[in-house]
């Protein structure tokens, strides 16, 4: 089976990068012959993007160039690394970005000649797939960012919902997730399937832990607002206590800058920075508590991560997450929900809902630290049945079941 992989953004830095990563190193496994298009910047060498195929099959949209003179586009509005809004597209914009991406993916299809195509995210770049490739079946990965950008990229939405009616798979990471996406965008039930997401096993795991002799707070992802970081730094400011917080990550613009500024301020605060996979699974390895104080999230796998290095958890009780860490881990205590303030928009939290917010993460980091002096140790056996049925591996194979039903009926 030859698959095209489309992903519009840089491979490895956001949760939809890590994904596209881990399905071409699952079907490489399985002997899937493969290509991938992707976004680029123009300086950026595609052997940089750590994907486990022959650069000749890495076809990149350059960005920052003649072609499209401006940053990666994201799909947040606040990236690890410096790109554009779609917020900010006009037509002008829209159609040089259009342009650029037809180009490559017509290159790639005429070079690779796939037999299905798997995109990322239900958005311009799967549309443009569905245009210009009628006749390849379509099979499209929806990560939730999507769903939050129709809000913020609003003048675009109608078109792209549009535009996307015909793809033959929407693979979700949640049950909550699938019925957004049939209500959203008006796809029929057969059309949209629950595949979940996973984690590396043989790098996240329990073995050769080392925790630190201070209780050790760990953040992983970008530094932004809408990640609630500010509001962790600020809550760990206020704590009476003898520990340490890291925050692994990189962020552009001034949400970042005003983050790390906080950060700095603060001895026991450590920014590590953007951190490999097998870097971050050693840091979870050390630190006893994963903070994710998210307004808004897909499914985050880096829980997964932390909770198979046997960290404790505090997080937003945001949809899905009870599911993917299962009720038991909640109500033993593994994991401590945070629950979610009113919003304006997707992921904005307004100034008057800022203190209650910021106490309810400060209970939350206390009574995790609390449970970390104690040293108890909870055996939670709903949660080591989720992770050891989350691996990459497990996903990919109800991954191949799609590709294989979608094939079938084209044929």
């Amino acid at each position: 089976m030859r698959i095209l992989h489309c992903l519009s953004q840089i491979p490895g830095k956001t949760g939809s990068g890590v994904y596209l990563q881990a399905i071409v190193r699952e079907a490489a496994g399985s002997g899937f012959e493969q290509a991938v298009v992707c976004g680029l910047p123009e300086t950026m060498p595609v052997n940089e993007t750590d994907l486990a195929i022959e650069p000749e099959n890495i076809f990149a949209t350059r960005f920052d160039s003649n072609d499209l003179p401006f940053p990666v586009a994201g799909m947040s509005d606040v990236m690890p690394y410096p790109s554009t809004r779609f917020s900010s597209f006009d037509e002008h914009r829209l159609n040089l970005y259009k342009k650029a991406f037809s180009k490559i993916l017509t290159a790639a299809v005429e070079k690779f000649s796939p037999d299905l195509i798997h995109s990322h995210h239900l958005w311009i770049l799967t549309a443009l797939c569905k245009e210009l490739f009628p006749e390849i079946p379509l099979v499209t990965s929806v990560h939730g960012t999507e769903l939050r950008q129709l809000q913020l990229a609003g003048h675009l939405a109608d078109k792209i919902i549009e535009d996307v009616q015909t793809v033959e798979k929407a693979l979700t990471l949640n049950h909550d997730q699938r019925q957004k996406v049939l209500a959203t965008y008006n796809l029929s039930p057969e059309q949209v399937t629950v595949t979940g997401t996973g984690y590396r096993q043989d790098l996240f795991c329990s073995d050769f832990c080392n925790k630190e002799k201070i209780p050790t707070i760990i953040y992983a992802g970008k530094l932004s607002r809408a990640k609630g970081v500010l509001w962790l730094v600020k809550a760990f400011n206020n704590l009476n206590d003898n520990a340490q917080l890291w925050l692994a990550g990189s962020g552009d613009g001034p949400e970042a800058d005003e983050i790390k500024t906080l950060a700095i301020a603060n001895p026991r605060i450590k920014l590590l920075g953007a951190l490999s996979q097998p870097e971050l699974a050693d840091r979870f390895k050390q630190a006893h508590i994963m903070a994710l104080p998210s307004f808004y999230e897909g499914l985050p796998l880096v829980l997964l991560e932390a909770l198979a290095c046997n960290c404790r958890v505090v997080v937003t009780d945001l949809p899905g997450i009870r599911e993917l860490v299962t009720r038991e881990a909640v109500k033993d205590g593994l994991v401590n929900l945070i629950p979610t303030p009113p919003l304006s928009g997707p992921d904005i939290l307004l100034p008057e809902n800022e203190k209650t917010f910021l106490l309810h993460l400060e209970k939350a980091l206390i009574t995790q630290l609390e449970n970390v002096k104690k040293q108890q140790f909870i055996c939670c056996h709903s949660l080591q049945t989720t992770l050891n049925e989350t691996g990459w591996q497990q996903v990919f194979r109800r991954i191949k079941i799609v590709y294989n039903e979608v094939l079938q009926k084209q044929d």
